[in-house]
């Protein structure tokens, strides 16, 4: 294995899901998010501070969490292009939303699953802010289940980011079900 101290952009933890984050009437791809805890639940993105969504971030007591299909590539890729600050990615797009239920947030029409987050804690983490939240409500589409939260990996092509606006999906054939013992 070659090695090197040219860090980079150390895109080699990709293929990852991407996480459309929702503040107010915004939305912004992020691939870099996570889980952090079950309890409480807790869910995290990471945005820098020179993007739109941060500024909004920062006023906000929470955001929305929206997972979209494979199929949604482009509207993932051209909302990273542009910044909300410079026109309304919604209209612009004809993004179809509604309003989240606990968070002035978007929850989108075409996501399998979203996430109603209230702003738990804000970290500084080098060049990103890590913002947690608190998971207040969760939704999703019932005909993408095998059983509760688990996902049919034959219903869902998820848009999943490769780097440089390259996105691919998950094949279904290669799921392997192992035991640990």
């Amino acid at each position: 294995m070659k090695k090197s101290d040219n860090i980079g952009k150390f895109y080699y933890f990709f293929p990852q899901a991407v996480a459309m984050v929702g503040v107010t009437e915004n939305i912004m791809p992020a691939a870099w998010h996570t889980a952090i805890s079950a309890e409480p639940p807790l869910y995290g993105v990471l945005i820098s501070p020179k993007r739109f969504t941060y500024e909004l971030l920062e006023k906000s007591d929470g955001f929305t969490v929206n997972f979209l299909f494979h199929k949604d590539a482009g509207i993932i890729a051209k909302t990273g292009g542009v910044s909300g600050r410079d026109i309304n990615k919604f209209t612009e797009f004809k993004i179809k939303f509604s309003p989240g239920e606990k968070i002035n947030g978007p929850i989108l029409d075409n996501a399998y699953a979203a996430y109603e987050c209230e702003k738990f804690a804000v970290h500084k983490l080098g060049d990103h802010f890590l913002f947690v939240g608190k998971i207040v409500l969760i939704y999703f589409k019932e005909e993408i289940l095998v059983s509760d939260q688990l996902i049919d990996v034959g219903k869902v092509r998820p848009a999943l980011y490769f780097g440089k606006d390259r996105y691919l999906t998950t094949d279904p054939d290669s799921l392997v079900v192992l035991t640990r013992k």
